[in-house]
């Protein structure tokens, strides 16, 4: 088993990509009682971290995927080496598929806590030393995609704001860099327009968890995989409602689990 988490529905774009690839059987937490991640402080997503990946470790998962660019970039740092099972984040994925499309100006949009975390500014200025990248703190399009707003005027607008900036920059690629970005694509490709690149890096993701995983990969494995289980902080049928809306398909029922030291 596979864990997968994230502050929300955000990776759910992750854990659509990683059932591509993989057999293991996976299980998705939302974090939804401490949506958005990207105003929460270094300390505060390391207490999630462990609190997650315990739960994680008590229902058997041999993976964890870190499905949140601000938790990638904030907290694995932090760390690296102290867990007993593989830990996947989302940054060096992220930045090694927009390299493969970029001529060389990156737009990337983030959230508040990503984008002053300058974990995307040092990833690319390593991997590739003249890449121009431009990051855009992006604060509202979180609760936007939480509420299921994901054609609505007030997200067009908002992502307007957003990407003009960038767009001034003269960027060839887009870097979504949040999980919950990929629900806005189609909008984002409407404002940028066909010359720019979009990357989603999940696909990215998903294969670099399935190469550690060779016996789980699809067409490799002896049993079918077995049904996803779902589980948030938050109220399950708000989650269930809206991530069926996102998703276009239908969830198994949602699971909730008390996150240690909150109030019920």
């Amino acid at each position: 088993m596979i864990g997968i988490y994230d502050s929300g529905l955000g990776g759910l774009s992750v854990w659509r990509e990683l059932r591509q690839y993989t057999s293991a059987q996976l299980l998705y937490f939302g974090d939804t009682s401490h949506v958005p991640y990207g105003e929460k402080s270094p300390a505060q997503l390391e207490g999630y971290f462990w609190d997650i990946v315990g739960f994680f470790l008590s229902q058997g998962c041999q993976g964890v995927v870190v499905a949140c660019n601000t938790s990638s970039a904030l907290v694995l740092p932090r760390v690296e080496g102290k867990v007993r099972v593989p830990v996947f984040g989302i940054i060096e994925s992220a930045v090694r598929a927009t390299l493969e499309v970029s001529n060389g100006r990156i737009g990337v949009l983030a959230t508040r806590g990503t984008a002053e975390s300058g974990a995307y500014q040092r990833a690319f200025s390593q991997a590739s030393p003249s890449a121009q990248v431009f990051v855009e703190s992006a604060p509202r399009l979180v609760p936007l995609v939480e509420q299921g707003q994901v054609k609505e005027q007030i997200t067009r607008q908002a992502l307007r704001e957003y990407v003009e900036p960038l767009m001034a920059q003269g960027i060839d690629t887009l870097l979504l860099g949040c999980t919950h970005y990929p629900f806005l694509q189609e909008t984002i490709g409407e404002l940028v327009g066909e010359d720019v690149h979009i990357v989603n890096p999940a696909p990215q993701l998903a294969v670099q968890v399935a190469e550690v995983f060779p016996n789980l990969v699809k067409g490799n494995e002896k049993e079918p995989s077995k049904e996803t289980q779902f589980w948030v902080s938050g109220d399950p049928h708000t989650f269930k409602t809206t991530a069926e809306l996102l998703l276009q398909e239908r969830l198994p029922a949602v699971g909730f689990h008390h996150m240690a030291g909150e109030k019920i």
